[in-house]
């Protein structure tokens, strides 16, 4: 076997590109690091930011011992880990991560793919908010990006802001390699996620006691009237 070695000004010049450029350093996560306010470089925020917690909360990250510090940029759909100062990274695991918060929420997140509004497949993170013997059921916390416009005429200028959307639920039914699926809050589309007998129980007791399907509770009660 062959034996290669580099010359030395070249790994002099491979280390001082490094210490330019934070992005080409790599981490355990199979990412690369990055300033925690690159977002503001990214974008014109004037108003809100991408994040869900813009302060890094201390969690686990599926079986690993240490505790790390996250946020959840949900413009993205991404989750931020904390290295160091000045340095995060984007935890992008090619299989499922799970993320318990410490911080007294007791929330816990899965990084996951899954079925997305427009039939196809997506990778973001789901908070966690129901596991029955049924089914488990998820939210998605979304936060839409508006560019700013200039005054015209008689409309006023509106400055670029982030501004947090409706949730949208997901539910992984429970036999097998199941997707996780997307429930929208059309009632139509909503009720054609589940078969006849269980969108008929469903429609009935949206109807008598005036549910919505954009509040988790209310979700929770429908399915749990289906599956219980």
């Amino acid at each position: 076997m062959r034996l290669c070695f580099l010359p030395l000004p070249f790994l002099l010049f491979v280390q001082a590109m490094l210490s330019q450029n934070p992005m080409a350093l790599h981490d355990d996560f199979r990412g690369v690091f990055y300033n925690p306010a690159m977002y503001v470089q990214r974008y014109e925020i004037e108003n809100g930011s991408p994040y869900l917690n813009l302060k890094f909360e201390p969690a686990k990250i599926g079986d690993r011992d240490k505790t790390y510090l996250v946020r959840f940029n949900a413009y993205e759909g991404s989750v931020e880990v904390w290295i160091q100062e000045n340095k995060v990274i984007e935890l992008n695991s090619p299989g499922e991560e799970r993320i318990k918060m410490l911080d007294g929420s007791d929330k816990e997140y899965l990084l996951t793919t899954y079925e997305s509004p427009k039939g196809g497949k997506e990778k973001g993170f789901l908070e966690e908010l129901k596991v029955c013997d049924a089914y488990t059921l998820y939210k998605k916390e979304t936060i839409k990006y508006f560019k700013k416009v200039k005054a015209e005429a008689y409309a006023k200028e509106k400055p670029a802001r982030f501004e947090q959307s409706t949730p949208q639920f997901y539910i992984k039914l429970a036999g097998g390699d199941v997707p996780i699926k997307y429930l929208s809050n059309n009632k139509k589309k909503f009720l054609g996620a589940f078969d006849a007998q269980n969108a008929t129980k469903a429609k009935t007791i949206i109807k008598k006691e005036k549910l919505s399907l954009t509040k988790s509770e209310d979700i929770i009660r429908i399915l749990d009237s289906m599956y219980n």
